[in-house]
């Protein structure tokens, strides 16, 4: 395969495989059952792209757009790029406060919004000196509407992707705010196309590929270019139940999903009379990360989709995938090593250090993972990002794992998240695996509890299964008896209807803390 670092920039990337393989079904809306080819994008992202330049874009602006998926939303990404210009995406669910942090933070020059959250965009103007231009994916009275502005264009089969550096920002990303409001991660046309390639030499069948995230998430994005790389079609739904995706993925034979961690539970979680009602067996594939996946639950997933590998991989948004198993060569190991992230990715290099002294250790001690690789980012936008960088050139995760005898790669919580109880550092996210293994859990959250003499103590917060019932008493035996003494409960236990998640899953630990606590207090 030619490297994809061969290309001008994002732009060209995306207008040359538009063209290569334009009669392939490119995107499918699963909510609606609607399809469009390679052709049809390439027309409509050009046409927008023309019409963008006709008001003023040019490849020192910022492009936003906030939408949930659509067989539209991915178009102005398309057309951004082609201009040079700089592509972020939002996703309404984040709500007004995230929202207006966010468009503040990048000063966008124009706004895609979805016609339900135009009210949203608008609070979030209010009080600033930002006058973006808006466009509504559907209809206003007040603003341009997606439909006039990709209009068919004079001379459109003669357009071109702008020349840029591609060293330049292309696009920018979120972190994901779990520990605060997010930072915008800065990706370079060379820096991004990177990590497509990186993501392309573990070879996964990506000619049909399922997922729920929006282009908020570096997985949308990823996923985006990678079935553009191939000519795979990209299959989106809404946040559906167990038994939707299991129609979704027989009525269009899907060969892979990507989906996070605590939404794989819909699946498992499903009737048996129901599990065997759908034939699932095109599927090979089911991509997750992001969150702790465990060993039962792998199990789980196993029975239910036996034709299909499960990957659990480790990545970040700063430079994405660090670490997967390669279901071609890795086979025996993804089944006696079920909790671990894989072997790291080709061309990228890892160490792991003591999050206090910074020494290097080795095999089966746990630490800090930094990290250093050909997709890393340029930096996070408008804010010195020096910090996040050690000596020698590597970037500080801010994850706890460890590596194996066999090199592969294990992480296991947040540096941050860590607490000590009399002198020993206590992973939050091991007890919390524990946790989820009883049968009436659904969610579960452990942090620690100040205590004068021994430091923290370990307490945690559990959400129990619709129609289920236990005691705390209940949940710290089960936990006693499968961890070690320092892991136990001493804090207590308290239950709740719900923990503060992204809409991808991932816990909102700090404000998660800040309701046990409270709880706790009562």
């Amino acid at each position: 395969m030619k490297s994809l670092v061969e290309m001008t920039s994002l732009g060209e990337f995306f207008f040359k495989h538009a063209e290569k393989y334009r009669d392939n079904i490119c995107q499918i809306d699963a909510n609606i059952d609607k399809s469009e080819t390679y052709s049809s994008v390439k027309r409509r992202s050009v046409r927008l792209a023309i019409a963008l330049q006709k008001m003023g874009v040019t490849s020192r602006d910022v492009v936003l757009s906030c939408s949930y998926n659509s067989l539209d939303n991915s178009i102005p990404i398309l057309s951004t790029l082609y201009l040079g210009a700089k592509i972020v995406n939002l996703d309404p669910s984040l709500g007004l406060r995230n929202s207006k942090h966010l468009i503040t933070y990048v000063s966008p020059r124009i706004i895609f919004v979805e016609e339900a959250s135009v009210g949203m965009v608008e609070e979030c103007l209010k009080g600033t000196d930002l006058k973006p231009g808006i466009i509504v994916y559907g209809n206003s009275d007040k603003y341009a509407k997606f439909a006039d502005v990709t209009s068919p264009q004079e001379d459109e089969e003669k357009f071109r992707p702008t020349k840029v550096d591609i060293h330049d920002t292309a696009v920018m990303l979120f972190s994901s705010g779990t520990t605060g409001l997010p930072k915008a991660i800065c990706h370079s046309h060379y820096s991004f196309l990177q990590l497509v390639d990186i993501g392309a030499k573990y070879d996964f069948d990506e000619a049909s590929i399922l997922h729920f995230t929006t282009f908020y998430w570096m997985s949308g994005m990823e996923i985006l270019a990678r079935c553009f790389l191939r000519g795979g079609v990209r299959v989106f739904s809404g946040d559906v139940d167990g038994e939707t995706i299991l129609k979704i993925v027989q009525k269009y034979e899907l060969l892979a999903i990507f989906m996070a961690p605590i939404y794989s539970y819909k699946l498992t979680r499903i009737d048996d009379s129901k599990k065997t009602k759908y034939d699932t067996s095109s599927l090979r594939c089911i991509l997750t990360g992001g969150t702790p996946l465990s060993g039962e639950q792998l199990k789980r997933l196993k029975v239910l989709f036996p034709n299909a590998d499960v990957i659990f991989g480790y990545g970040m948004t700063e430079l994405a995938r660090v670490s997967s198993f390669y279901p071609k060569t890795d086979k025996h190991l993804m089944e006696s090593k079920p909790t671990s992230c894989g072997r790291i990715a080709p061309e990228i290099s890892v160490k792991i250090v003591d999050a206090e002294t910074d020494e290097i250790l080795g095999p089966n001690q746990t630490g800090e993972l930094h990290i250093k690789s050909p997709s890393l980012m340029v930096g996070y936008h408008n804010l010195d990002s020096s910090e996040c960088f050690d000596r020698d050139g590597f970037l500080k995760s801010g994850d706890l794992g460890y590596y194996d005898e066999d090199k592969c790669l294990y992480v296991v919580g947040r540096v941050k998240e860590m607490f000590k109880y009399l002198s020993w550092h206590i992973v939050p996210s091991s007890i919390e695996g524990v946790i989820m293994e009883h049968p009436a859990v659904k969610e579960a959250v452990v942090v620690g509890v100040p205590r004068e003499e021994e430091g923290h103590v370990p307490a945690a917060c559990v959400v129990l299964n619709e129609g289920c019932s236990a005691r705390k008493e209940e949940i710290e035996t089960f936990v006693a008896e499968r961890v070690t003494d320092r892991e136990q409960l001493r804090g207590g236990v308290v239950f709740a209807k719900e923990l503060p998640r992204t809409p991808t899953g991932k816990l909102v630990r700090k404000e998660a803390q800040e309701r046990v606590l409270k709880m706790l207090a009562q």
